[in-house]
């Protein structure tokens, strides 16, 4: 039987490298791998033990093989911890009081005080010359102690566990753990309890753990058992600058990727707990946080999202992804959280947004600015047509006019006057009265006469006291209606130099020219034209002044 237990060695450690080669590792892997190497010691030693007749060679093999056995209990219940999402019990303060039973018993067999644990009596048969003492019985005692936990454990998780997936886990691991039972109460009646029966050793536990090794590693590679979701590799996930957190369907942690641990403080093998999270985040992130789960939590099968700002070093804005995971059979089995770290692409629209605030104030400064020379230039043009004192338009602005309309008038025949009229005796009140009082009678002949013309008539002032009135489509009888009105509204006016003083009342001399037909010839040289208008107005207004003044002259052009 020498060589069974060195078989059975290298069977598993063959299923140890096909386990590595062929499982993309997770944590649940490497813990499983840990576990398959404790298995590996007990056949290797216990083959070693056999190879030599030295006692002190054999009693150190047989420790160390004792020493991994003592040691299968408590790796099988972080295994089991760890497969049903209890993780949340292996903390750094419990770790040494879940392992003290097992770190008892390997130190007993390591020291083997007074061979407590285990002698050698070489006078007697090979098969029977073991010896154990009750501190064997120690270590057999916290093995079992272990092993009911984990069936318990499991027990428990396959009552209440509703996930297919997560029962098919706990299954495979309750046989597993099954198998190395019965192969190890057989091989601890055979040969503890009834080695005086028998003539040689038979290393029952070395097959036990062979056996259910195979079946947990056939488990592995048929049935994926340890794999929650195969697309998403850790490698791939390491590699990403997006956080990353992979969730089963009872929300344990199985797989969070470096780009989140420095945020979010997270273990694998929790249950993610919103409420925990959110606790991590200062104002208001935490509560954005717990409404987006309690979302999530309505909408299971929904892709959500929303943005976070988490307050580190520095502001960091995150948008937060959920996506479910699902089956081929469309069912629930995970979900995948995602943090992007969109910081850089709020920063540059924050100083977009300060640009764009900069450049509309100076855009409304160049409006102002641009409203501003509007009105400067409006008022020059203004002041380029009108008179300064009378406020009526100028002499340039009305030859200009006159220049645009006369054509007009004579291309379509549309009858158009003209007054020219100037104040009588206006040198004796600047002489009398001062230039001032004679720039108010100016100012008031000019809104008296205003008074009496329409929209469409041009007032002009065109020499120092005389003035032009151009009134568009106008004929002689409504010429002479309007220059008689002009006539009374100044002869009416008055104006009072100074307080007590009599009112002062002037009179105006005034020619009317009215045309009604036109020559085609006029066209020829209408500035031509205009001048003649215009200078028999004058001669009209002359004729008024030297025929007494105060009175109107009138003339009809064809």
């Amino acid at each position: 039987m020498i060589w069974l237990d060195f078989s059975m060695f290298l069977v598993m450690l063959g299923l140890f490298f096909y386990v590595f080669a062929s499982s993309s590792i997770t944590v649940l892997h490497r813990i499983y791998l840990l576990l398959h190497m404790v298995f590996m010691i007990w056949p290797l030693f216990q083959f070693l033990s056999q190879t030599t007749s030295l006692t002190n060679y054999k009693l150190v093999y047989l420790t160390v093989s004792y020493v991994g056995l003592s040691l299968i209990g408590v790796g099988w219940f972080v295994f089991i911890v760890f497969l049903t999402g209890q993780s949340y019990v292996i903390r750094k303060s419990r770790i040494f009081l879940l392992s003290t039973p097992a770190i008892l018993s390997v130190a007993s067999v390591v020291i083997n005080p007074n061979g407590l644990f285990l002698s050698i009596n070489d006078s007697l048969d090979k098969a029977k010359q073991l010896q154990h003492g009750p501190l064997y019985w120690f270590m057999i005692s916290q093995l079992v102690a272990y092993m009911i936990v984990c069936v318990i454990i499991m027990m428990y998780k396959l009552h209440g566990e509703e996930s297919v997936r997560q029962r098919t886990l706990v299954k495979t691991a309750l046989t597993g753990i099954l198998v190395l039972l019965l192969f190890s109460a057989g091989d601890l009646i055979m040969n503890v309890l009834l080695i005086h029966l028998l003539t040689r050793y038979i290393p029952l536990i070395s097959v036990g753990m062979a056996f259910a090794g195979i079946y947990l590693v056939y488990a592995i590679g048929k049935n994926k058992v340890f794999d929650i979701i195969q697309t998403v590799q850790r490698d791939v996930m390491n590699t990403m600058s997006m956080g990353m957190i992979v969730l089963d369907e009872n929300d344990i942690i199985i797989e969070v990727n470096k780009a989140i641990k420095p945020f979010i403080r997270l273990r694998i093998g929790d249950k993610f707990n919103p409420a925990v999270i959110a606790s991590q985040f200062k104002g208001d992130t935490g509560k954005d946080f717990l409404a987006f789960f309690e979302v999530l939590r309505k909408h299971p099968l929904e892709k959500l999202e929303f943005e976070v700002a988490l307050d580190s070093d520095r502001y960091r804005h995150f948008i937060v992804q959920s996506a479910p995971i699902l089956n081929g059979r469309k069912i629930l089995v995970g979900r995948l959280l995602t943090f992007q770290d969109v910081t850089e692409l709020r920063l540059l629209v924050k100083e977009t947004n300060i640009q764009n605030e900069q450049l509309q104030d100076r855009n409304r400064d160049l409006l102002l600015m641009q409203d501003e020379l509007f009105q400067a230039n409006k008022k020059l043009e203004h002041m380029a047509i009108t008179d300064g004192l009378t406020g009526c338009f100028n002499r340039r602005y009305l030859l200009h006019q006159l220049e645009q309309e006369v054509v007009a008038n004579i291309r379509y025949g549309i009858p158009f006057s003209i007054f020219l009229f100037d104040l009588d005796y206006f040198k004796s009140i600047n002489d009398q009265y001062g230039h001032l009082v004679g720039d108010e009678v100016l100012c008031s002949t000019v809104d008296a006469v205003r008074s009496k013309l329409r929209l469409t008539d041009v007032l002009a002032r065109y020499g120092g006291e005389e003035f032009t009135v151009y009134l568009p489509h106008t004929n002689r009888e409504q010429a002479d209606i309007i220059a008689d009105m002009v006539m009374k509204a100044v002869e009416q006016n008055e104006v009072y130099p100074a307080i007590g003083e009599s009112a002062i009342s002037v009179t105006i001399s005034m020619g009317v020219i009215s045309i009604e037909h036109f020559e085609p010839s006029d066209l020829a040289n209408p500035k031509a034209f205009l001048r003649e208008l215009l200078a028999q107005a004058d001669a009209a207004l002359y004729e008024a002044k030297y025929s007494g003044r105060n009175r109107i002259v009138k003339r009809k052009l064809a």
